[in-house]
């Protein structure tokens, strides 16, 4: 995606100042989601090369040297792919893996919703999405495959990225969806107390299904 936006921004001879096409008209005309646009668009934002100014939209303010090489710079992952991943192996630990669950690992759990919720409060992006991290790096432990955790907790990492901090702060940081996001993880965390293995599932397919439908927002 970051290669087509280099495409287009050469082909439409475009300099700072400029303002980019909306996000629509960007995924109609790349042939890609919204999701992909707006992880793209925040990659730019976190390279300082595009800004958001508010009710207009987004402009180049930065063409670094070398930026219009397609050779320098990707994403290491597309964010609906990453989002795929992350709950296919979440759904597979818990299958293979539920009554790994410790009475230790369900209490770091919720203790690291309760920091989430209570940096949402505070207002701290930063803080909620450390904590996000370490509930689903808790949530890694229960699974005795060091292959498999080891990668989920790489996909996971992600969220500390700065594109992802951009994603997370222009898309997933209004009170609806941090309220859901937390219930979601709620539910998580109560259907494997109860060793419910179809309502664990249910609660992690609800919670990625959360996080796309307000990015395709």
């Amino acid at each position: 995606m970051i290669e087509q936006l280099r495409n287009l921004i050469l082909s439409e001879n475009m300099r700072v100042g400029d303002k980019l096409p909306n996000e629509r008209a960007l995924a109609e005309r790349l042939g890609v989601s919204r999701i992909i646009v707006r992880e793209a668009i925040s990659y730019l934002k976190a390279c300082g090369i595009v800004e958001s100014r508010h009710g207009s939209g987004n402009y180049i303010v930065k063409v670094p040297s070398g930026f219009l090489d397609p050779n320098n710079g990707s994403l290491e992952y597309d964010v609906d792919e990453l989002i795929d991943s992350r709950e296919m192996l979440e759904i597979a630990i818990a299958q293979r893996y539920l009554r790994n669950f410790s009475t230790d690992i369900v209490h770091d759990m919720i203790a690291a919703i309760q920091s989430m919720e209570a940096n949402f409060k505070k207002g701290d992006l930063f803080q909620v999405i450390e904590h996000d991290v370490r509930f689903h790096r808790i949530y890694s432990q229960a699974c005795s495959n060091l292959i498999i955790s080891s990668f989920l907790y790489q996909l996971a990492n992600y969220m500390k990225t700065k594109v992802w901090f951009h994603l997370k702060r222009d898309y997933l940081w209004d009170k609806a969806y941090q309220e859901r996001s937390i219930n979601t993880h709620k539910k998580i965390v109560e259907a494997i107390s109860q060793q419910d293995l179809d309502l664990v599932i249910k609660a992690i397919i609800e919670h990625y299904k959360n996080i796309r439908e307000h990015l395709e927002l």
